[in-house]
């Protein structure tokens, strides 16, 4: 063959062999292109810890207030309301035996006042008053009170009862203490409800009432 013809040939091949070259070249570049990668596995989200605590840490829950005690509906009707305690019937003088007082000239109320003091009222010695109001009629409401005046302490307050029963017997006790300058008697006020209204009326109640033998033990005391 002529060298001509043989330069030819190897330089056809060689150009052959470089197009075959370029050509696979590209071809793996585009199956590299279309080649998706490999998918990572997601990351675990990180777990958020529990807001709710413990069981046993958790404060004790307020203890519900107790219902209140609710009154016994068999109990009794609860008894008619008394400023001062009534003395026990031992200590109480008999009505035979207890001075009647005097009434004002307006006496209005139809109700009786004794009384009687258990000894001699000394100056600032105390000595007890015994009073017993004695409705002559029935009525309503019924109140006893010893005006409050200088030189005299009273104890305790005014006896009242709702509802008075004549001729039943109220009676209440004090404590009267007279002082140097006291004046010479007491003024008891009774009032009293009736079918026509309400009635008053005022009782001189006098310090020189005790009994002979009683002012005999005083003086001999001193």
């Amino acid at each position: 063959m002529p060298t001509n013809k043989l330069d030819v040939t190897i330089r056809t091949a060689v150009s052959a062999l470089l197009v075959s070259t370029l050509l696979a070249g590209c071809s793996e570049h585009a199956s590299d292109a279309n080649t998706a990668p490999p998918e990572t596995p997601a990351q675990a989200a990180p777990a958020i810890p529990d807001a709710t605590p413990p069981a046993e840490t958790l404060p004790a829950p307020e203890s519900a207030p107790a219902a209140p005690v609710q009154p016994t509906p068999d109990a009794p009707p609860p008894t008619e309301p008394s400023v001062a305690p009534k003395p026990s019937a031992a200590n109480e003088p008999s009505l035979d035996s207890m001075r009647l007082a005097t009434p004002s000239a307006k006496l209005s109320v139809a109700a009786d006042l004794r009384y009687q003091f258990d000894g001699v009222a000394l100056p600032n010695q105390p000595v007890t008053l015994h009073l017993a109001a004695v409705p002559r009629v029935s009525g309503g409401k019924l109140s006893m009170t010893v005006r409050q005046v200088d030189g005299v302490q009273l104890a305790p307050g005014a006896l009242t009862v709702q509802k008075a029963n004549g001729p039943e017997v109220y009676r209440q006790q004090f404590s009267v203490t007279r002082g140097a300058h006291a004046p010479a008697e007491l003024r008891v006020l009774v009032t009293m409800e009736t079918s026509q209204g309400s009635a008053f009326g005022f009782f001189s109640v006098p310090f020189d009432s005790g009994t002979n033998a009683q002012k005999q033990d005083s003086v001999k005391q001193r």
